[in-house]
């Protein structure tokens, strides 16, 4: 393993272990047992190690759900493997979740401006694709906004996912199969509803 990604992940586990509240990058240097400036130099920024540290999580996320997600069944199918890798993800990383988690809520530049502020539309893309998809091509869904379903699906995952990795959820089988149900009957057009039941 590289010396970066060993920083990343000492990172990670002194948040597991002490709270963001505690985490420093002389911390993360004792850690390692190096100097500051071993840290400093791969990460000239204590935002530049955090911002390393989220995109190293959602692109190990991004390479589960590569995995587990099976393209070409659909849109309903396609969104429902979507929900269940997620929150499957969070229940294998279940430190990390809580950790990033920590790290996105409560980290702030030097101006206090929060430092994850905004959002990465990027985020939603794969989302807003299956809803394009499964209204223009499928049409097995209603009209709506394509953006805001896709950030609605993606609060509610979040939301679940942290709420699993603090072992607040048990039955993630149930959970997924709930929120499934919740955005089946929020975009399938009734019609189809319908037909189905």
């Amino acid at each position: 393993m590289d010396k970066k990604n060993q920083i990343i992940n000492a990172a990670v586990e002194l948040t597991i272990e002490l709270g963001f509240i505690n985490f420093s990058v002389g911390k993360v240097a004792n850690k390692l047992n190096v100097s500051k400036g071993v840290i400093t130099y791969h990460f000239p920024t204590k935002e530049s190690l955090l911002q390393s540290v989220v995109i190293n999580y959602y692109e190990e996320a991004a390479r589960y759900m590569e995995k587990h997600i099976q393209i070409g069944k659909g849109a309903v199918d396609t969104l429902n493997n979507y929900i269940e890798a997620n929150l499957h993800f969070a229940k294998e990383k279940k430190k990390q979740t809580v950790a990033i988690v920590d790290i996105v809520l409560n980290s702030r530049t030097e101006a206090g401006v929060p430092l994850f502020a905004g959002g990465n539309n990027n985020l939603y893309q794969p989302l807003i694709d299956i809803f394009k998809y499964g209204q223009e091509v499928e049409k097995v869904y209603r009209y709506f906004s394509h953006e805001i379903m896709a950030r609605s699906v993606r609060s509610v995952i979040d939301s679940f996912c942290l709420a699993i990795a603090k072992d607040e959820i048990q039955d993630v089988e149930k959970a997924v199969r709930e929120i499934e149900l919740i955005f089946e009957s929020a975009t399938i057009l009734y019609k189809r509803r319908n037909e189905n039941e």
